[in-house]
């Protein structure tokens, strides 16, 4: 048990590695991946404003809460077709696995 706990104070004591914790290091790690070129989310959520934006202005009733509601009820059905056909593929590919 002292080993571990020796590994884990010297793993805090290396310099090259970043150990931030709590909200304030999770900012940090996603303002330090972005200016590496990893996006990750940011471009679909700018998506996502974009287009709210401009069906809002099209049309003032797409952000209603019963349009919001309509729209998740459509998606969900071709969501679940997806799910399906992904869990298909998954499956046939682990079957043929087992045939070799």
């Amino acid at each position: 048990m002292t080993d571990d706990n020796n590994s884990q104070q010297l793993d805090r004591a290396d310099t090259r590695v970043r150990h931030d914790e709590g909200i304030s290091g999770a900012i940090r790690e996603f303002i330090v991946r972005t200016r590496s070129g990893d996006l990750g989310m940011l471009p679909v959520l700018a998506g996502l404003v974009l287009i709210s934006v401009v069906f809002t202005s099209l049309n003032p009733v797409f952000l209603a809460p019963i349009n919001l509601a309509n729209l998740l009820f459509d998606a969900s059905a071709v969501g679940f077709i997806a799910l399906a056909s992904y869990l298909c593929c998954c499956s046939e590919k682990s079957i043929s696995q087992l045939d070799q």
